[in-house]
């Protein structure tokens, strides 16, 4: 009897130990786990930082190094301007006068060439007139009377800058109606300080800056190559640096393309995907070259206007802008 008394007062009397000894072994267990997640907390966290840190800093490329002399350019104005595939966004790498209206020139014919595209089949039989044929010029080699696919009067318009080819093809819906449509498609695109009065950038008698003259600024041209990017097709034509045009199956003429940069030197060269010239009198230089930035990462949109010397002022900005800013 005695033994069961003593056998029952010890499990009393150890119960308590039993119960502090497994309590003590739960907070030592719960310590190191929450020591350990607390560690592996911190670390996801530090994990996740870096990697946040790290997106941001692509995204703000390209960034600007320091001690970076400012570039001269003798153009009225111009403008550089990064396009960010990834972010879709758009950082302005160089400006001057970006807001000043300027008359633009053949510039003008990447906004007859988009009308065309949205309003045109390519398969369109365009008969060329004698009108056409007046059109002041020294390229196209076109003909009164030539009937030619819309397809193939994009190459001269855009390769050669050919006025005949322009107005041909405005005078398909008349020109007064096509020139609407240009005016109504720059409004769609919100370029504010941008209007045309014909298709092919020719300055009108007695033409200002804001009358009778195809005007725009670097800042809205900038937007139109933006937006025009989406059309491949601009590009692919803008991208060769000559071509052999047949027309109907038959060899027409051979055309080179008026955009000297095409055939530069320069190390990014290779990166061009396309540009276009003009030049008047009254707009004297105008150029616009586009290329993939270095990392191929998204493009640069490159405009200069009124320059005496519009492919070494836009060699000096493209250098300018690659050696300037961390890629």
């Amino acid at each position: 009897m005695k033994s069961v008394k003593y056998f029952l007062a010890a499990i009393v009397i150890s119960f308590p130990l039993w119960w502090g000894l497994n309590s003590f072994s739960f907070t030592l267990e719960d310590y190191f786990a929450g020591t350990s997640f607390a560690y592996e907390d911190k670390i996801l966290n530090a994990s996740a930082q870096e990697a946040v840190l790290s997106q941001k800093l692509e995204s703000a490329k390209p960034i600007k190094k320091g001690n970076i002399e400012n570039l001269e350019l003798g153009a009225r104005a111009a403008i550089s301007i990064h396009l960010n595939k990834e972010t879709n966004s758009e950082k302005s790498l160089f400006e001057k006068q970006g807001d000043v209206i300027l008359p633009i020139a053949s510039l003008t014919k990447l906004m007859t060439a988009y009308v065309v595209l949205e309003n045109y089949s390519l398969d369109e039989i365009v008969s060329i007139s004698k009108d056409a044929i007046d059109q002041d010029e020294e390229f196209g080699q076109l003909k009164a009377g030539e009937n030619i696919k819309v397809s193939e009067l994009l190459y001269p318009l855009l390769m050669e800058s050919s006025n005949d080819a322009a107005y041909a093809l405005a005078e398909v819906i008349g020109v007064e109606s096509f020139v609407d449509l240009m005016n109504m498609e720059a409004k769609n695109m919100g370029l504010k300080n941008t209007h045309f009065v014909n298709p092919t950038g020719l300055n009108e008698e007695n033409a200002t800056a804001t009358k009778y003259l195809n005007y725009s600024t670097v800042k809205d041209l900038s937007r139109m190559t933006e937006l025009l990017l989406k059309n491949p097709l601009i590009w692919d034509i803008l991208s060769q640096t000559d071509y052999y045009l047949y027309t109907d199956g038959v060899f027409h003429h051979k055309l080179e393309n008026t955009n000297e940069l095409l055939k530069t030197e320069e190390n990014w060269g290779k990166r061009i995907i396309g540009g276009k010239t003009g030049w008047t009198p009254e707009a004297k230089g105008c150029l616009i070259i586009v290329l993939k930035d270095p990392n191929n990462g998204g493009y640069l949109i490159n405009v200069v206007l009124s320059s005496d010397d519009r492919f070494l002022e836009m060699t000096k900005l493209i250098n300018w802008v690659e050696e300037s800013y961390r890629w």
